[in-house]
C-alpha cells in the first residue's frame, strides 16, 4: 500500500501572486502611447488602431492588450499628456526664485513639451474620466500655491487665476502656420505675458 505523502513532499500547487508587469510589457505600452500621441495630433482621434500599432512597431494583439478600446487609448493618451503638465506645474511651483520667475519657467516647459501634448484644448480628444479630472485639479492646485505665493509678495496682481496661466500657456505652444521660429516668437509671447502678471499701476490723471 502506498504511503501518506509527508507534508514536506507535497509542493506547493496554488496560484502564483499577482507580478508586476514586465520591463518589455511596459516599453511596449509606452511605445504604443508615443506612436498614438503623434498620429492623433497628425491624423485626429480617428486613426485606426491597426495604423498605431504599425507606427509603433508592435503587433495589434499588442495595442488591444493594453488598451481593449479607442476610449481607453485615447484615455491613456490625454492622462499622459495631463500628467506631463502637472510636473510641470509643480516644478513651477517648487522653483527656488520668485513666482514670477516660476510661471516663466511653466511657461517655456509647455512650449518645449509641446509636441508630448494632447489635450482638449489643443483640439484633442474631449475625454474626461475621473482619473483625468484629479490631474486637472492637481494641476490648479499646483499653480494656484505658486499664485498665492506671488500675491503675498505683492508681486503678482491680485486678480490672477490658474485658469489664466493654463490658458496663456496654451495659447504659447500651439505654433502658427505664419513665423518659421515659433520658439523665438513664443519666447517673446512669454516675456510680454510675464511683464502683464505684475500688479496693476493706478491710472494716472
Amino acid at each position: 500500500m502506498l504511503s501518506k505523502p509527508r507534508c514536506e513532499d507535497v509542493r506547493d500547487v496554488s496560484p502564483p501572486a499577482d507580478r508586476q508587469p514586465r520591463k518589455d510589457a511596459l516599453r511596449n505600452r509606452e511605445r504604443v502611447l508615443d506612436a498614438a500621441v503623434e498620429l492623433v495630433r497628425r491624423d485626429g482621434e480617428k486613426v485606426p488602431m491597426a495604423q498605431v500599432a504599425e507606427h509603433a512597431g508592435v503587433g495589434i494583439g499588442t495595442v488591444y492588450r493594453h488598451f481593449p478600446t479607442r476610449e481607453d487609448l485615447l484615455s491613456a493618451v490625454v492622462f499622459r499628456s495631463f500628467s506631463l503638465a502637472l510636473d510641470n506645474a509643480r516644478a513651477a511651483a517648487a522653483h527656488s526664485g520668485s513666482a514670477l520667475e516660476g510661471i516663466r519657467q511653466f511657461f517655456l516647459a509647455t512650449v518645449r513639451d509641446r509636441e508630448r501634448f494632447v489635450l482638449p484644448a489643443h483640439g484633442g480628444p474631449r475625454v474626461f474620466n475621473p482619473a483625468i479630472r484629479e490631474r486637472q485639479a492637481d494641476i490648479r492646485t499646483s499653480l494656484g500655491a505658486l499664485i498665492e505665493r506671488g500675491q503675498a509678495t505683492g508681486e503678482l496682481r491680485t486678480d490672477l487665476t490658474p485658469e489664466d496661466l493654463i490658458v496663456a500657456a496654451s495659447l504659447v505652444s500651439r505654433p502658427l502656420p505664419i513665423p518659421r521660429d515659433w520658439n523665438r516668437v513664443a519666447h517673446r509671447q512669454i516675456d510680454l505675458l510675464i511683464q502683464g502678471l505684475g500688479p496693476a499701476t493706478p491710472p494716472t490723471d
